[in-house]
């Protein structure tokens, strides 16, 4: 229908694979450098539907015998010239098979012959003139080593009850005002608020408690059950001017309280999001967007946005001083160490508080590795997704990160 005026302001274009196209210029010969054109194609489309009604030409022919075998047994069945159980005999093809009727030689004489004249003048036209004594598509079991075959299943967690959003009156005052309430509910340390009953052992006096999470932001579903499957991400970071915290919001915080921000002279919320591309630009700096506007002398402490990227699942690190600055608050090897003697450390890269350098003890507090928590907490952030070729996955899998692996992409 779409054809009518081919040649005359309708064209047609032929696309085929490298085997399809030696096949057509094989049947029309054609050299490799040749043009084909549609008449090759067309020569070949015939050739091989000649090709292949010739091969199943015996399939064809075995079905029109067995159909007039079992035709002449019904016929003598309705005139009364066999009995029931002769004709389903008639009907019903051998369930299993001998091994000599299977596997025994035969001799060109016993090859079937085709007894009817129609099909076998048709089988005749088309050059075959008996069928095999087999069945032609016969299915035969052998022995094979048969492979484990595993199929994960995944664990999805209970279905829970969305917690109704609140403002608590803290965190308004917070906001006004800039004053903070340490003793209050509605602020709780980021690690802290990590509540799962699967969270390897981890230390809270490192931490810094100068990070805080609104209760709001860490409260998603009802329950004081396992939380860890419903973390939200971080995204809405608040600072305060004067105290120097900063308080993570949760997007209902930030909606209801933006009026509020905009005129407050002592926070400024600030966008951010955890660099999980190597070819993304960091944003951990928190000055890509901020309401107000922040000015140059209002930068955040490193170490606080540094562990706030651990919060968050960063994967990517801004530079190398970046990652000798995490290797030393963690307490893990790093190459720059070195030349502080031998160094004593576990499978993991951490160093126990009595083998650390001197710059590393005066850094670091943990007395116990915080590598596996880590791990646990990131593997929750990507929900699955593997991360081992990261600059986290490295440290978390004990294997040194190198300068190069922060050169910058062209792209």
């Amino acid at each position: 229908m779409r054809m009518r005026k081919l040649g005359h302001g309708h064209s047609v274009m032929f696309f085929a694979p490298l085997d399809v196209d030696m096949a057509i210029r094989a049947a029309a010969s054609v050299a490799d450098e040749g043009t084909v054109h549609a008449s090759d194609i067309l020569l070949w489309a015939m050739h091989e539907t000649c090709t292949e009604i010739q091969n199943r030409a015996p399939h064809w022919a075995q079905q029109g015998t067995d159909h007039a075998s079992r035709y002449d047994a019904w016929s003598k069945f309705c005139h009364n010239e066999i009995a029931s159980d002769e004709l389903a005999i008639a009907w019903r093809q051998p369930d299993a098979k001998s091994l000599e009727q299977l596997y025994a030689p035969t001799r060109s004489c016993e090859q079937g012959i085709i007894s009817i004249p129609e099909i076998r003048q048709r089988c005749a036209d088309l050059g075959i003139l008996s069928l095999p004594v087999s069945n032609m598509d016969e299915e035969q079991e052998r022995e094979v080593v048969h492979e484990i075959e595993r199929e994960p299943q995944v664990e999805r967690p209970p279905p829970g009850v969305r917690a109704k959003h609140r403002i608590t009156n803290d965190v308004r005052h917070f906001v006004q005002s800039g004053i903070l309430n340490t003793v209050s509910s509605a602020f709780l340390p980021i690690f802290s608020s990590l509540q799962s009953r699967n969270a390897p052992l981890m230390e809270e006096r490192p931490w810094t408690r100068h990070v805080l999470a609104t209760s709001d932001f860490y409260k998603v579903i009802q329950g004081t059950g396992d939380v860890s499957e419903y973390l939200r991400p971080v995204n809405w970071v608040l600072s305060g001017l004067r105290s120097g915290v900063l308080v993570i919001l949760s997007p209902y915080e930030v909606n209801e309280l933006l009026l509020d921000i905009r005129r407050s002279e002592h926070v400024r919320l600030h966008i951010y999001t955890p660099r999980v591309h190597k070819t993304m630009t960091p944003c951990d700096d928190l000055d890509l967007y901020s309401i107000p506007a922040a000015t140059r002398n209002s930068m955040v402490l490193t170490a606080l946005r540094e562990q706030l990227n651990l919060f968050s699942g960063q994967l990517y690190l801004r530079d190398y001083e970046a990652y000798i600055r995490l290797c030393q608050f963690l307490g893990i090897y790093a190459k720059d160490l070195e030349d502080e003697g031998d160094i004593k450390r576990e499978s993991d890269g951490f160093m126990a508080p009595a083998h650390r350098p001197p710059r590393v003890r005066s850094e670091s507090s943990f007395s116990r590795s915080p590598l596996p928590f880590l791990r646990f907490l990131i593997g929750l952030r990507r929900k699955g997704i593997p991360f081992s070729l990261t600059h986290m996955g490295k440290i978390l899998d004990g294997r040194p990160v190198r300068e190069e692996d922060f050169e910058v992409q062209s792209n």
